[in-house]
């Protein structure tokens, strides 16, 4: 016989068992589906870092985040090239790491910076060529900051080319040889030295010199000779073109050889005349000028006979030169461009009429001019071959001696 009291104990404690079973369910479900949704958040990415890859999923979208989140630092010189990741989707961020490292020729160390992976690539970077060389790494040894690469062999040869440097090692190479192991091909022009027949010995260092010839054909000036004909009907220092020369012009064509991209040598090798070339022909007074003395010894502080150490411009006939276009000097006599040259200068300094030697030639004072010109020595030459000429003329310093005073 079944006791009422206990069986309706038992009925109520189950009811409670259950009810705590069916809130656990439920408490996991929840938990399982939060936890399904903060992963589905997540995307993979794959990290290479100097060759070594591996992949974490992530919630970041920024690279340098995510190198974080997986404890990956860089260094300043380190690379990063993302170029095959996409924010949120995946894909890779590959790291290059910068490191040093030393390469022993045969007890010569050389320092390098690589961004390579491994021994082998460091050593393609470093422009070393390894056929018959024993290399302490092997070429898929990892490389490591300060990392120390020794290369043996019997010869170290050093080729420079094209604006490269190859080390490279043989045990018995001709120069010729070694240069098409590095894969240097010479043209019919270029040479080596020493010579591709001669044999490699260790510490040789091997140039490589491109020449290149080129044939240019360019016009060029044939200057004109003068011809003096010293004339004694003219004043000692005057002169007077009697022939303008005029220059000629002529064909050249030169052979030109570049050595290394340098001009080494420019031969003529034909010439052909275009326009003769005019000889200037001068007279040049010879005859000694006879100054009329007029009594006067003195003007002012100048005395005849003084030597000033001065300075001349020249000047024309034009408006730009004299603020007028009649051509009357101060003295009244008429100049003009064109004219034959009459020997006149403009000072302030001196007496109209004055006669004054200019470093060997006569001239008279004639004009008058600005401020500038009442300094002592200041002199302003004309000259009648127009405004162009006066320009070219120039300045410049000149011995003044003062030959007569006032007319």
């Amino acid at each position: 016989m079944i006791n009422e009291s206990c069986a309706a104990t038992v009925k109520h404690i189950s009811r409670v068992m259950l009810s705590a079973v069916i809130a656990f369910i439920l408490m996991v479900c929840a938990f399982t589906v939060n936890a399904f949704a903060g992963e589905a958040d997540r995307y993979n990415v794959v990290i290479s870092d100097n060759g070594y890859e591996y992949t974490i999923a992530t919630k970041e979208t920024e690279p340098i985040e995510i190198l974080n989140e997986a404890s990956v630092r860089l260094g300043a010189k380190d690379k990063l090239n993302i170029a095959s990741f996409n924010a949120g989707i995946g894909g890779k961020i590959v790291i290059s790491r910068f490191n040093e490292i030393y390469i022993k020729f045969n007890n010569v160390v050389k320092h390098y910076g690589v961004y390579s992976a491994t021994v082998g690539i460091a050593l393609d970077e470093a422009g070393v060529y390894r056929e018959g060389m024993v290399v302490n790494y092997d070429e898929d040894t990892p490389i490591k900051n300060g990392m120390v690469i020794t290369v043996d062999s019997p010869k170290i040869i050093t080729i420079y080319a094209d604006g490269k440097t190859y080390n490279m090692g043989t045990a018995n190479s001709t120069v010729g040889e070694l240069l098409a192991e590095a894969g240097i091909t010479l043209e019919d022009n270029d040479y080596t030295q020493p010579a591709a027949d001669a044999a490699a010995e260790d510490g040789m260092e091997i140039h490589v010199f491109r020449v290149e010839i080129k044939t240019v054909t360019k016009e060029e000036k044939i200057a004109h000779e003068t011809k003096i004909i010293k004339d004694n009907s003219m004043d000692k220092g005057k002169t007077k073109i009697e022939t303008k020369g005029e220059d000629g012009v002529r064909s050249a064509t030169y052979r030109i050889t570049y050595v290394n991209g340098a001009e080494n040598e420019k031969r003529e090798v034909a010439s052909t005349v275009l326009k003769e070339p005019v000889t200037e022909v001068k007279r040049v007074g010879t005859k000694v000028v006879q100054i009329k003395d007029n009594g006067v010894e003195k003007y002012n502080d100048k005395e005849v006979g003084t030597v000033i150490n001065g300075s001349y411009t020249y000047y024309c006939s034009c408006s730009i030169c004299c603020g007028k276009n009649t051509g009357i000097t101060a003295s009244g006599n008429k100049v003009q461009n064109g004219m034959e040259n009459p020997y006149y200068v403009a000072c302030n300094w001196l007496p109209l009429g004055s006669i004054i030697e200019v470093d060997g030639v006569t001239y008279t004072v004639a004009d008058r001019g600005g401020s500038g010109l009442s300094k002592t020595g200041r002199i302003d030459i004309f000259t009648p071959d127009g405004h162009e000429a006066a320009k070219k003329y120039g300045r410049g310093s000149a011995s003044i001696k003062i030959l007569r005073l006032g007319w």
